[in-house]
């Protein structure tokens, strides 16, 4: 930790933990836990950032939310965050194409973010995503794709760095690091979730900087997923991917190194 900067940390570390708990907001005994900061400094940076806007305090519900200023800012930041003016084209027309499911995801960090899903017209829906779920890079086709296209030596120690999330989620990392291997072979993933019957294939989103910053991915039932269709699928997804990749290429880097 930097000279100087342990209350910006801390300040970060509650803002990330209430932003986890977002949905229902957090309860400062939570925030004690999770932190391990002392209920004094937790009240005082808290009362900080209620003040500033930062911060929600719902005194009734005695919990924390994130605030109203994080939202315009983040409002701010969208246009080149979500970059939804280049990908939305790809999207609906791969949906289009497919007949299936479509997700974007896009990778934050140690994470995959969904950023976007679209439906085709296949009455079975294969909902394996909600906009905006987090989850562990690796967890889930989408983050394998982008594993996949990372040098290895980087891709290895982020799959490190997960091993205790992927555990969590009752996910082998072995298991993982070998779809990473085989996609590295391909340049597509195909993910089976079985207990839903579902088939996902995915392909990595490369930004400015020739580093893959997302990913767009396809589902739909395992028996529809097959032959021709899975083909076709494969076929489309490399369009789409590069189509959104040549447009990215035209702006700073999504994820600066």
């Amino acid at each position: 930790m930097a000279k100087g900067t342990q209350s910006l940390d801390r300040a970060l570390d509650i803002l990330e933990q209430i932003a986890v708990q977002s949905r229902d907001g957090v309860r400062l005994n939570d925030l004690v836990n999770d932190t391990r900061l002392s209920r004094a400094t937790l009240h005082r940076l808290l009362a900080s950032m209620v003040e500033r806007g930062i911060v929600d305090h719902d005194v009734k519900a005695r919990r924390y939310f994130l605030g109203a200023k994080l939202n315009l800012w983040a409002m701010t930041a969208m246009p080149f965050f979500d970059f939804r003016d280049i990908y939305a084209p790809a999207i609906s027309g791969l949906v289009e194409k497919t007949g299936d499911t479509a997700f974007l995801t896009r990778r934050i960090g140690d994470e995959n973010i969904c950023l976007a899903r679209e439906s085709g017209s296949f009455p079975v829906k294969a909902f394996v995503l909600e906009v905006g779920m987090r989850r562990p890079l690796g967890l889930g086709a989408g983050g394998v794709a982008i594993l996949a296209a990372t040098r290895p030596a980087e891709a290895d120690e982020i799959l490190a760095r997960n091993r205790e999330a992927f555990l969590s989620a009752n996910a082998d990392p072995e298991d993982i690091a070998r779809h990473v291997a085989a996609a590295r072979e391909t340049g597509h993933v195909v993910r089976n979730i079985g207990h839903l019957g579902v088939r996902t294939v995915a392909m990595a989103i490369h930004d400015s900087s020739g580093k893959p910053a997302a990913s767009l991915s396809v589902s739909t039932i395992m028996e529809r997923m097959a032959g021709a269709h899975l083909t076709m699928v494969i076929d489309a997804l490399a369009g789409a991917t590069q189509a959104i990749s040549s447009e990215l290429a035209k702006q700073r880097p999504l994820n600066p190194a």
